[in-house]
């Protein structure tokens, strides 16, 4: 605060020169030799005068706090207060050194100390502001924040008055802190003040505010300019607690260093029940609160006690039972403040309702967890509470109401709407936190980390379904449908009555099956739907078959995952899993084993997936089954399915077992089916081949594609006629039910809509994107084949919505797509789409590109060299079902007899 008086000594004598020895080693910061000087010139200035004694002090001690050694400076402090106690001056830099340390617990006391030795002795102005700002600091410890601020600008007028600019500054730190205990921040911190504790106050700040990423980065200069571990233990635990709330990962390395911080800081023991708050490993782990040890250890061992309910063994529940009892008085020992602000009466109403909740769980008591209901919606609905004590009230208030869905079976479709409800207010304030952060992989991050509503709804099916509730299994499939994205479904069949995405209700189970029945409709025997949903604590997959003209069965699988973790870490799988062909890298490359390897670099990444989906912990499918259709949203869409083994038989693959096919949502499928129903056909004329890179005769061109076979009767585009206005020109009648498009392609990642199928000229006049293909007319299109590299990748928009060739073709009026994932070979592509083209005579479209792959394999990849995902890069989206007509062999037979006769137009 403010300094010490000057002084003048003779020049030449010991205290000279030991007070400029001092001085030097204070210039070149070497505070152990400074340390060492000041000392000897504090002995010898006791021998000349007291005031003389007490100046030398107090800029011994404030020279150690600005060169970041306040726990010497203490030491020093008490050591000269020890000579003198009444020392009013001594004690009032001793207790701002403490406070600068972070030790509180003492300040109470103090400052009834100081205010007794000032009744003694006159006070200067500078030391009446200073004991001001102690007494301030005295009530917000105690959280009585409006004495605290009353206290605290009454020193920031005193000091103002003195001229003292510095210790303004420091003030006002004081008061932006205290306003911060309350929840809020009247006046922003000085952005030009860079010392620590100013950018620790604008960190915390930041933080109540959401701003993560930016609180991080006002530690990081704070940290560097702190070499005293006894200061260090505030900022550790703020940048440990933002990076816990990103969920990014925290180093071990750095809880250590938090530990050891607490250890040498001044409230050891404080400090380290503080620590195991963002310790994993610690009973008390909780990152969300804005301080009070006590509800938060409260609130933890509610949890841990809920946690060991769930086990129903009777030693957990015993010990359920001794963690319940410690919350309880932890929460009893918890004093309201004076004026309880917003954060403060949130938390307790949440630790309070984490013990309610954790008894009725213990008791099976709908009293008790209707108890919870309440301490958590008024913890939710209490003003000024921090967003993120907000969005765990709301997650809680849902659980709780799902646990009375099981004890109150009379109001069970209230509760189940409560929940619901809950939850989504919930997840949406997640992802206005989320959308707080500029770093996309720490927004990503954080809405894979934390459940939405559809997980939380997904996870409460599969307790019912544990706890055997009627229906429950069939509520699992709907809150999946739920959770997969529903834009697309207006655009396939506008202006249908119902509205084709008329999901029941929450609570309506009975409905929910009766929707699954009119979904899989028209479903073959021998064909089923595997649906799949990633949360942060598992993956869930349900399949759907009929048996019979009226049997149909659902059954669910949960494939517990890491808590927390799992959607992360499939993410994080599939994305490096995509790096073996994106961004203009070819899957060749990493097909090849390098070296000793067991296995090539994209086997080990698509390995890796295969685990954390759980295929292996799946059962085997039924026998009669030799159809799949995949339901598989978010990143689990990117997964290439036919190359992952056969659930219950390892040793095969699904796509050497199984005809697969891909639906982006279970309610597009009657849609898409229905619209099929008028795109049949597959007679030459109902035929477009577009091949911009066709084979000249006369010229040789290594960019050119294999050429496609010859049909009959089959409109043509080649060469310098594959144009994009010739391909609208062509396509604007309607009337082709087949249409085939060879050609190079470019995915764009960053915009999808913006990628782009490289017709003729070369050049931007010959490109065409997705953007502009979904504006041109495929209504009578039924099945489009794209050749083109990596036309079948796409983008994700939104919760759940996917751009991409294919989507722009499903919009553009198809209702079927065979498209790349990656870069396809083009005599693979050639001869794929040339059988599938044939086996679409005879075969729905699923089979015909099952044959066809199988056909690829066995010619031309079935030896040691060949890989599965050279052919496997091809998918079928969309409708499965048949392209002919049933009367076309009989026409096709009438053609081939006309030709024979000599009529060109058969």
């Amino acid at each position: 605060m403010t300094g010490p008086r000057k002084f003048v000594v003779d020049h030449g004598t010991p205290l000279a020169r030991e007070t400029e020895a001092a001085r030097k080693a204070f210039a070149r910061r070497d505070a152990r030799a400074m340390d060492l000087a000041y000392r000897e010139a504090v002995r010898l200035a006791a021998e000349e005068s007291a005031e003389l004694t007490t100046t030398l002090a107090m800029q011994h001690v404030s020279r150690l706090r600005i060169l970041g050694d306040g726990t010497t400076a203490l030491e020093r402090c008490e050591e000269y207060l020890g000579r003198d106690w009444e020392n009013l001056q001594l004690r009032l830099l001793c207790a701002e050194t403490r406070l600068v340390l972070g030790d509180d617990s003492w300040i109470g006391a103090e400052v009834d100390e100081i205010a007794r030795i000032a009744a003694k002795q006159p006070m200067r102005g500078a030391g009446e502001a200073q004991l001001h700002r102690l007494r301030g600091l005295a009530a917000a410890q105690r959280q009585d924040t409006g004495r605290a601020l009353g206290h605290l600008g009454e020193a920031r007028a005193a000091f103002a008055e003195l001229g003292d600019e510095a210790a303004v500054a420091a003030v006002e730190l004081d008061i932006s802190a205290v306003e911060l205990q309350r929840g809020a921040v009247s006046e922003p911190v000085r952005g030009d003040d860079d010392s620590p504790q100013a950018r620790l106050v604008r960190s915390e700040a930041l933080r109540i505010g959401g701003w993560y990423e930016k609180a991080l980065a006002e530690l990081d200069p704070a940290l560097d300019a702190l070499p005293d571990p006894a200061l260090r233990f505030p900022f550790l635990f703020a940048e440990i607690r933002l990076l816990r709330l990103l969920h990014a990962p925290v180093d071990a390395e750095l809880m250590k260093d938090l530990y050891e911080a607490a250890k040498q800081s001044a409230q050891p023991e404080e400090n380290r029940r503080a620590a195991q708050r963002l310790d994993p490993d610690a009973d008390s782990y909780s990152v969300i609160g804005m301080g009070g040890h006590l509800l938060q250890a409260a609130r933890a061992y509610a949890e841990t006690a809920w946690r060991l309910a769930e086990t129903g063994e009777a030693e957990r529940r015993v010990e359920a039972k001794q963690r319940l009892d410690e919350a309880e008085q932890l929460l009893l020992t918890e004093q309201a403040p004076p004026e309880p602000a917003g954060w403060h009466v949130a938390e307790w109403h949440l630790a309070a309702g984490e013990i309610a909740f954790a008894t009725a769980k213990l008791d099976h008591d709908p009293a008790t967890a209707a108890q919870a209901v309440r301490h958590f919606q008024e913890s939710a609905e209490t003003q000024d509470a921090p967003v993120v004590d907000r969005i765990s009230a709301l997650r809680r208030t849902g659980d709780a109401h799902d646990l009375l869905r099981e004890l109150d079976a009379a109001h069970r479709e209230e509760h189940l709407a409560g929940s619901a409800a809950a939850w989504a207010e919930a997840h949406g304030l997640e992802e206005g936190l989320a959308a707080k952060q500029e770093d996309d992989e720490n927004r990503i991050r954080m809405l894979l980390a934390n459940p939405t509503e559809f997980d939380k709804r997904v996870e409460a099916a599969d307790r019912a379904i544990e706890r055997g509730e009627e229906y429950a299994v069939a509520a699992a499939v709907i809150a999946m449908e739920a959770a997969r994205g529903s834009a697309i479904l207006p655009r396939i069949l506008p202006g249908e009555e119902p509205p084709v995405r008329d999901l029941p209700g929450t609570g309506d189970l009975a409905g929910a099956w009766r929707w699954i029945r009119r979904a899989v409709r028209g479903l073959p025997r021998k064909q089923l739907i595997w649906m799949l949903h990633a949360t942060p604590d598992g993956v869930h997959h349900a399949f759907i078959w009929r048996s019979g003209p009226f049997g149909l069965h659902v059954r669910h699988t949960l494939v517990s995952g890491e808590p927390g973790r799992t959607k992360i870490g499939l993410a994080n799988a599939i994305d490096e899993l995509k790096d073996c062909w994106r961004y203009g890298v070819r899957l060749e490359g990493r097909l090849r084993t390098p070296g000793k390897a067991a296995r090539s670099i994209f086997d080990e990444k698509l390995n890796a997936v295969e685990g954390l989906l759980g295929i292996g912990r799946l059962g085997k499918l039924p026998e009669h089954i030799e159809r799949i259709a995949v339901v598989a949203g978010g990143d689990l869409a990117e997964v290439p399915f036919a190359l992952l083994p056969c659930p219950g038989e390892p040793e095969k693959l699904l796509g050497g077992e199984y005809a697969l096919s891909d639906l982006p949502c279970l309610s597009i499928r009657r849609p898409l089916r229905r619209r099929a129903r008028g795109q049949r056909g597959t007679r030459g004329r109902q035929m477009l081949l577009v091949q911009p890179n066709a084979a000249d005769p006369d010229t040789v061109d290594e960019q050119a594609l294999e050429p496609a076979e010859e049909v009959p009767g089959r409109k043509v585009l080649d060469r310098a006629a594959a144009t994009p206005a010739a391909l609208r020109e062509a396509l604007a009648s309607g009337g082709y039910r087949q249409v085939r498009i060879d050609g190079h392609g470019l995915f764009q990642p960053d915009s999808a809509r913006d990628s782009i199928l490289l017709l003729a000229p070369e050049g931007e006049s010959g490109e065409l994107s997705a953007r502009e293909f979904q504006a041109m007319n495929l209504v009578g299109t039924g099945t489009l084949m794209l050749g083109a590299c990596e036309s079948g990748m796409a983008e994700r928009i939104g919760r759940d919505e996917r751009t991409g060739f294919v989507r722009a073709a499903f919009l553009a009026g198809a209702s079927s797509v065979v498209a790349a994932r990656w870069d396809a070979l083009d005599d693979v592509a050639a001869r794929v789409l040339n059988s599938f083209e044939k086996n679409l005579r005879r075969h729905p479209r699923d089979i015909a590109l099952f044959r066809a792959l199988q056909e690829e394999h066995e010619k031309h990849h079935a030896g040691p060299s060949g890989h599965p995902a050279r052919w496997a890069v091809w998918t079928l989206y969309g409708d499965v079902g048949p392209q002919k007509v049933w009367h076309e062999p009989l026409s096709r037979w009438w053609d081939a007899v006309l030709r024979h006769l000599g009529r060109k137009d058969a």
